[in-house]
């Protein structure tokens, strides 16, 4: 049985486990990555954590594969742009090579999570298959024939930031009307407050009696996406109308991706995701609506299956499946 350790990175923690080729997880860690634009420190979390990580197990780990956040150039372990670590075209493969002395794979974030559902995850089995985490924002990875995705620059996936028609919200990429101030759990919110915000000043007496007011205890900063999603089960109104915006753009959206790629299975995660089928069947129902007819009847929308162990699971599969020595991928990283 061969075992590597999978290390996702993010922006505030990141996480690693030793796992075997089954994906079962034989241990985890985890390091606070709150750092501003300092490679070093950030080498010295990870490559700790990669030490500990091995020191907790009975067993060889053969290799390490990382997924690390923004847009990261994986044949040459290079971060292009990490807005959340404040790096931009450093060489993270060098430095941690020379301090962890395994061989390494490395991979965009949200790609290295696709792969994890592919492999071991909802998409188990499924040769054309697109994850779509909803969270914060909006990404997308795909999986056509077995094969990961990256586009000619290593920036597919920005699913979040294509215009809806008539949307005016400004996003935070700069541009007005993406995908994203609207489906995603940031969209949600803003959709929400500024629902609530119309209800005070109309039907104020109305508006406090309303679950979300009530469950935000007045203060409107505190709500969630989970706070509207619970709002919409105790009838809120404002939470429906917010709810039943987001989840037909979410389809829409959705449609595009099944109309360009004919994937057998959209697997939708991201904290959102944990909405269940209060988000999927009116996705599904949108989705339908949107799509063209012939040709994409066999395409299933489902939750995915890994949860916040997708990252994680991914990076594995980098290192069990590709050819960690030069970088450079194998054929099929899907079988």
């Amino acid at each position: 049985m061969r075992h590597v350790i999978g290390l996702d990175v993010g922006g505030t923690t990141m996480k690693g486990a030793v796992l075997d080729e089954t994906g079962r997880i034989l241990a985890r860690g985890s390091r606070e990555t709150r750092l501003h634009n300092n490679l070093p420190l950030l080498i010295e979390r990870m490559a700790d954590l990669i030490e500990e990580l091995q020191k907790s197990v009975h067993v060889t780990v053969e290799a390490v594969g990382v997924g690390f956040p923004g847009p990261f150039d994986g044949a040459n372990g290079i971060s292009i742009h990490s807005p959340n670590l404040s790096l931009r075209q450093v060489d993270v493969r060098t430095p941690l090579a020379a301090a962890v002395r395994l061989p390494l794979a490395f991979e965009n974030d949200l790609r290295t999570a696709t792969l994890g559902e592919a492999v071991f995850g909802a998409g188990k089995g499924v040769s054309h298959m697109t994850f779509i985490p909803i969270g914060t924002g909006i990404g997308m990875g795909n999986i056509i024939e077995g094969q990961l995705l990256h586009g000619a620059f290593g920036l597919s996936g920005e699913l979040g930031h294509i215009t809806v028609p008539g949307n005016t919200a400004v996003c935070n990429c700069g541009k007005i009307g993406c995908v994203e101030t609207v489906a995603s759990a940031a969209g949600i919110v803003r959709l929400a407050k500024e629902g609530l915000q119309r209800a005070m000043e109309e039907i104020p007496e109305e508006a406090q009696m309303l679950p979300l007011v009530q469950m935000a205890g007045g203060d409107l900063e505190r709500l969630t996406a989970q706070d509207v999603a619970v709002a919409v089960l105790k009838s809120d109104p404002i939470a429906a109308e917010t709810w039943k915006e987001v989840c037909e753009i979410t389809g829409w959206a959705v449609s595009l991706i099944v109309n360009l790629f004919n994937p057998q299975m959209v697997v939708i995660g991201g904290g959102v995701s944990e909405a269940g089928n209060l988000l999927l069947d009116p996705v599904r129902r949108s989705v339908k609506r949107h799509v063209m007819k012939a040709g994409h009847e066999n395409t299933r929308i489902v939750r995915a299956a890994l949860g916040p162990d997708a990252g994680m699971l991914g990076a594995g599969v980098l290192a069990l499946r590709a050819d960690i020595w030069s970088g450079e991928s194998v054929a099929r990283l899907v079988e």
